[in-house]
């Protein structure tokens, strides 16, 4: 009576696919946002300081959140579908 022991190895996925590499697809995106970010920031230094108009801070401000919605929505669907 010799019992077979049968172990069960049950593997989760945990790899992320995507179209595109996603590790380079979410380094990209935190560097496109990060950039944005900054830019942002010394438009609105500049702004405090009077070098700038306020109508500049206002448009990069609009286009650093339109850029880092579509990058993050791109990064996302990336790993989604792919």
């Amino acid at each position: 009576m010799h019992e077979e022991q049968t172990d069960v190895v049950v593997k989760l996925k945990t790899d992320r696919r995507g179209v595109l590499n996603p590790q380079i697809v979410r380094w990209i995106a935190f560097v496109v946002i990060t950039v944005s970010l900054v830019a942002c920031t010394v438009l609105c230094i500049l702004a405090i300081w009077k070098f700038t108009e306020s109508d500049a801070v206002w448009r990069a401000i609009a286009t650093f959140i339109v850029v880092s919605i579509a990058t993050a929505i791109f990064a996302l669907v990336n790993e989604k579908l792919g």
